[in-house]
């Protein structure tokens, strides 16, 4: 070989190895032989990948810079329920609403948590006060009356939601605008013990209580505190309404109602152990319409006959018996998980539930379910002419409340 093809030679090689170099430096940049300069691409780095035992990555892991989807367990879906604490505690069972409620997570999964207080009146100021102040409060509130539930409306608090197993009359009842639920329902009545009243107070009892009629019998009646008492507050709306259809003033009514002896208790409790108090001259006690069935029960189940000890009537006006529907219902609060919210509404109206308010609260069911046998000694609807509840709208009573019952007061001596 001649030198010149010596150096020709030489000068292939070494062009040669320069090209093998530099392909093997950007063979290595790639990420793609054994080195660890890029873990998030190299699928045999120990770091952020899948190991060869196929074993799941950690969170946050990503293979070929997209990220592994995780199996994520859901949370069950929590609903804060405040009511007050003797909801459907008047029967055998006193723990059976929590009973039911198990019943209702095992069938949707959904979480509920109660909160019970003393009254609705405390319920409905806690939830308007925990919105103002932005902390957690309830998704669903249970025993709202008509007045309770302006509030929450005025304050933007309510998700407005009818049930559509709700009858529409109990329905507008409670609220025309249809922002609440309504649960259960009974007539405020004067409910009186026969055995200890004449003939001629009786006579005034039998077929509706005229507002004249009422005065007179006033000494032998105790009613509640209507700033204090649900069932007094209602009363007083009550004759307020009448007076109303008679053209009469409601505050001279309550002048001769107190001035004649009526007995003003603070509660609907105290109110009625003073009408079950061996001796007492108040024979006649405002409550509710559906005592008498549980004079009856209460009656059966110490082991007499199932007969009622009281009976029960309600006032009339322009010669027609008028009834005063109380309604209680349930709501949702602004800010609530609406899905469960609903589903839960629509539960306390299915046949489970309402089969079971009868005997537990003591008043009608809102929907059509099978009444107990002692039921036939309830006032109903269907006992009076029609219902006087139409004669104050709630937006009315809203507005007007507080001076109502300063008036009131002014009138009982507080």
């Amino acid at each position: 070989m001649t030198g010149r093809a010596v150096y020709f030679l030489a000068g292939v090689l070494a062009i040669l190895l320069v090209a093998a170099l530099a392909v093997y430096v950007s063979y290595q940049r790639s990420g793609v032989g054994e080195g660890t300069s890029n873990s998030k691409t190299n699928l045999t780095s120990t770091n952020n990948s899948y190991p060869n035992t196929l074993e799941e990555p950690s969170p946050g892991t990503t293979v070929n810079s997209r990220p592994i989807r995780q199996a994520i367990t859901p949370k069950p879906v929590k609903l804060v329920v405040y009511t007050y604490d003797d909801f459907m505690a008047w029967g055998e069972d006193e723990e059976l609403f929590d009973k039911l409620v198990q019943r209702f997570e095992n069938e949707t999964g959904i979480d509920v948590v109660i909160y019970r207080f003393d009254g609705a009146r405390q319920m409905v100021t806690q939830v308007l006060n925990e919105l103002d102040q932005g902390v957690e409060t309830a998704d669903v509130v249970i025993g709202i009356d008509p007045i309770l539930l302006q509030e929450l409306k005025k304050h933007n608090a309510v998700v407005c939601y009818l049930s559509p197993s709700a009858p529409l009359e109990v329905a507008n009842a409670l609220d025309p605008d249809h922002c609440a639920t309504p649960i259960d329902y009974g007539l405020i009545a004067l409910v009186y013990d026969p055995s200890r009243l004449t003939e001629e107070e009786l006579a005034m009892l039998r077929d509706g209580v005229t507002l004249d009629e009422l005065v007179k019998l006033a000494p032998r009646i105790v009613g509640e505190d209507p700033t204090k008492s649900s069932t007094g507050l209602n009363f007083l709306l009550y004759t307020m309404a009448l007076s109303r259809l008679e053209g009469r003033d409601w505050k001279e009514l309550w002048r001769q109602l107190v001035g004649n002896g009526m007995m003003i208790a603070p509660s609907w409790g105290s109110a009625y152990d003073e009408f079950l108090r061996e001796g007492s001259p108040r024979a006649i006690v405002v409550s509710y319409g559906t005592d008498p069935a549980y004079s009856a029960w209460y009656s059966a189940k110490e082991g007499g006959a199932e007969e009622p000890s009281v009976n029960a009537t309600v006032l009339a006006a322009g010669g027609k018996r008028l009834g005063w529907m109380q309604v209680e219902g349930v709501a949702i609060i602004r800010g609530a998980e609406l899905d469960a919210a609903k589903k839960f509404v629509d539960w306390l109206l299915s046949e489970e539930v309402q089969r079971e308010i009868p005997a537990s609260q003591w008043m009608f069911p809102a929907v059509d379910v099978s009444l107990p046998s002692f039921y036939k000694y309830a006032l109903t609807a269907k006992d009076v002419d029609g219902m006087a509840n139409s004669v104050l709208p709630p937006d009315e009573i809203y507005e007007s409340l507080e001076v109502w019952l300063k008036d009131w007061l002014s009138i009982a001596g507080g």
